[in-house]
């Protein structure tokens, strides 16, 4: 070998573990940057005439995993689904209240209990009479309340789809501005690879709403098409269609497009969540979005009202009270009215008092024990009214459609079983949430082990490079002294 080669050989030796270091280096100062994986530098010998003349770099290579990637997303998107019906049911459970709770529809129901059983044995109590009075009011808040906070959900959750529609659009976008971009650059170079982390990031979040597969198209491009089976990305990005309704009405559904909220289309195709389309998404958190709003929340509703239509029309039962007009409402009326079977949706928002048990529309307290229609004020002690309002709250009947409870119950029986049936839907999906975290977190950490910075292994390359650094540098010192001693000579 002569002199010029070797100097020649130690010179690529020194650009090759320079960049080595610097792609070292790199690699320790983002080891906890979201979404970098591990570079490192593909080295190939370098010949000419048969000869060897150095080292060559024949590129950056990330460290990947598709497979194992393609998994943890898919797990993932199943995790963000279970959260976020997880979450919904957890706030629904909240809102009812337990058994045990000091405040929510079941403490009330026991105040009202407690109320018409005192006026009951003392019936010409006005103390007990304003009390029994507090606790309707109560009841009738506690359910305005309720409704309100279902129907809201079902609002935000359709607030939440178009966020995350947006959001899908925008990065599906993105991606697709990135392949182009990535095209133009040599393939495994330093600056492809800072596109190529940018691009896969956008991959994850499209992922964590939708699940999608990253299907390569070559020049380094790629596409993505749902885990059904429609091409979000394919050459040029298609576009998610939604319509957000700002307010959701009672009652209101999707119903496959028949009913009044909107789904998920992709250049005509059906694509939305729960719907009976072969396209139709089946996790992300999209799903967990639609879940809420088509069926989490509307069923909570369709509970709510059955229960509140079930105490109005207890209590309007004409053989309680002699003075009410037939056919009329009792102390608790559907915006004052009796109960319409044929209009149940929402009856728990217009849910009231009867006015005239009300003192704030000109009833009076006394009513409770004289009957809604009393035009005069009847005999201080008689407790039949108030008996038989206890006997309508008390007395097991058929349980109210909609409830999802089977058999005879009483008013307390019947929103305890719903609280139970909300608090039994709560407990699973926290275990299907646990369950697909922990899946989700084993395969996270499956793919940082493999395509992650170990910032020891990092550092013991670093000192191995220095030594190569050095030995080159050697070479380059000991042809440099043997150049003086000749010319020396």
């Amino acid at each position: 070998m002569t002199l010029t080669r070797a100097i020649a050989n130690a010179n690529s030796g020194l650009a090759a573990a320079s960049l080595r270091a610097e792609i070292a280096a790199n690699n320790v100062a983002n080891a906890s940057t979201p979404g970098y994986v591990r570079r490192t530098v593909d080295l190939a010998e370098s010949r000419l005439g048969g000869s060897g003349t150095g080292v060559t770099v024949a590129g950056v290579i990330r460290t990947e995993n598709p497979a194992l990637t393609a998994e943890r997303r898919q797990a993932e998107s199943s995790a963000g689904r279970a959260d976020v019906i997880s979450q919904a049911y957890t706030e629904l459970n909240r809102v009812l209240g337990e058994p045990d709770d000091t405040t929510g529809l079941f403490n009330s129901y026991q105040r009202l209990e407690t109320a018409m059983r005192e006026l009951t044995v003392t019936p010409e109590s006005p103390a007990l009479q304003n009390a029994l009075y507090g606790a309707t009011a109560d009841v009738v808040s506690e359910f305005n309340l309720i409704y309100s906070k279902g129907q809201q959900m079902r609002i935000d959750a359709d607030a939440s789809i178009e966020n995350a529609v947006t959001t899908v659009n925008n990065a599906v976008k993105d991606i697709a501005d990135l392949n182009q971009k990535i095209t133009s650059l040599p393939e495994n170079s330093t600056e492809a690879a800072v596109l190529l982390d940018q691009r896969q990031q956008l991959v994850d979040q499209v992922s964590q709403l939708i699940p999608v597969k990253q299907l390569p198209a070559g020049n380094g491009e790629i596409n993505l098409i749902t885990a059904e089976g429609v091409f979000l990305l394919s050459g040029a990005p298609r576009e998610i269609e939604f319509t957000r309704t700002p307010f959701i009405g009672p009652g209101a559904t999707y119903d496959n497009g028949a009913g009044t909220l909107s789904g998920l289309t992709v250049d005509g195709q059906n694509i939305t969540p729960g719907s009976d389309s072969t396209f139709a998404i089946q996790s992300g958190l999209m799903a967990g979005y639609f879940a809420v709003r088509d069926e989490v929340a509307f069923d909570f509703l369709q509970q709510t009202d059955s229960l509140a239509a079930d105490l109005i029309a207890r209590f309007s039962d004409d053989a309680l009270d002699p003075t009410k007009a037939a056919g009329a409402a009792g102390i608790f009326t559907d915006n004052g009215g009796p109960v319409d079977p044929l209009n149940i949706d929402g009856i728990a928002q217009r849910m009231t008092m009867n006015a005239a048990v009300d003192p704030t529309q000109g009833g009076l307290v006394s009513r409770f024990r004289d009957g809604v229609g009393a035009t005069t004020e009847g005999p201080a002690g008689d407790a039949t009214i108030p008996a038989n309002l206890l006997n309508a709250f008390t007395e097991r009947q058929p349980v109210p459609a909609g409830t999802g409870l089977t058999g005879t119950l009483s008013v307390s029986e019947a929103v305890a079983g719903v609280t139970s049936l909300i608090g039994e839907e709560r407990i699973r999906s926290d275990a299907v949430l646990s369950s697909a975290r922990a899946r989700a977190e084993i395969l996270s950490d499956a793919e940082i082990a493999q395509t992650g910075v170990d910032t020891d292994q990092e550092l013991q390359s670093l000192l191995l490079i220095e030594q190569a650094y050095t030995a080159n540098a050697r070479v380059i010192q000991t042809i440099n002294d043997m150049f003086n001693r000749l010319l020396e000579l």
